[in-house]
């Protein structure tokens, strides 16, 4: 069985690659031109360059593929867009040359942003990608992963990590009630592959989370355990919050919006994984000491 990983040399990635060598399946990767991180791909992986914005460009890394494990996708930007053209546009081109090539078996990574009530523009594009490999005829599965811990990945948590680490007072956007299930970077994977393996995952949806639920100011109270830090949080009201463009700043940066910076403090991210323990035998560990 071949196995093409789009955007496989990215921290997931490489780990999907190792999960699904070890699971005895011959993995080929799928990545940009020039990409750096290809060097340090496990020697058995095939590397082929394309961008998935171009089809021309990705259309041979398709020949002869059993299952494509699409993860390739941008999650920060404040390029006016750049989510739909990456995360939905590069998704329709991916699913094209996968029936172009006779690939039968999907594997899409979505986002658990994509259940949020009001979507963000990157969970709009990914809700749009979902939709799109739903009606591709290909025998689909779609994985939607929560907060990701460990490994060196989970732009967003590093992201939050770093916040509540940087000032002695940090302020805390809704008080830090909103409810999470942080998922980590090796249960993660270990659900990914089985997903786009299993017969009986197929045309279905399945979140990907943590053994533990848990609120936002209880991840800041561990992270900064962890470090052995004691700073203060001060609660702040969602009204005081939008109204802060620094807060922007603060939590992301220049690569992300001040929409979707506070949209993880907003919205819970809590799914059940009942379907996931039942179909893929998934039984996720806690990132944190608890």
């Amino acid at each position: 069985m071949i196995a093409l990983l789009t955007g496989g040399a990215g921290v997931v990635g490489k780990a999907l690659c190792r999960e699904l060598i070890a699971r005895g399946v011959c993995v080929r990767v799928l990545t940009l031109p020039g990409d750096s991180l290809a060097q340090s791909l496990p020697s058995e992986v095939d590397v082929r360059y394309g961008d998935v914005t171009d089809f021309d460009s990705i259309r041979e890394a398709f020949e002869g593929v059993d299952v494509v494990y699409h993860l390739a996708a941008i999650l920060l930007s404040t390029k006016r867009g750049a989510f739909e053209h990456v995360n939905t546009e590069g998704t329709r081109n991916v699913l094209m040359a996968s029936k172009l090539a006779g690939v039968r078996r999907f594997l899409y990574v979505s986002s658990i942003s994509v259940t949020y009530p009001v979507l963000t523009p990157y969970g709009e594009s990914k809700k749009k990608g979902e939709s799109l490999v739903q009606a591709s005829g290909l025998d689909w599965t779609i994985v939607r992963p929560t907060l990701v811990i460990g490994d060196g990945g989970g732009v967003e948590f590093n992201m939050f990590r770093d916040y509540v680490k940087r000032f002695p007072v940090y302020f805390m956007p809704g008080g830090g009630k909103c409810l999470k299930r942080p998922v980590r970077s090796v249960d993660l994977v270990n659900g990914i592959a089985v997903a786009g393996l299993k017969p009986n995952a197929v045309g279905k949806t399945y979140a990907l989370a943590g053994l533990t639920v848990m609120t936002m100011a209880e991840m800041a109270s561990y992270v900064l355990k962890a470090a052995g830090m004691h700073h203060l949080m001060i609660p702040l009201p969602w009204w005081v919050s939008k109204r802060l463009a620094v807060l922007k700043n603060w939590i992301g940066g220049k690569r992300v919006s001040a929409e979707q910076a506070l949209a993880g403090f907003l919205y819970d991210a809590a799914p059940s994984i009942k379907e996931a323990e039942r179909d893929l035998d998934y039984h996720p560990g806690c990132p944190f000491e608890v």
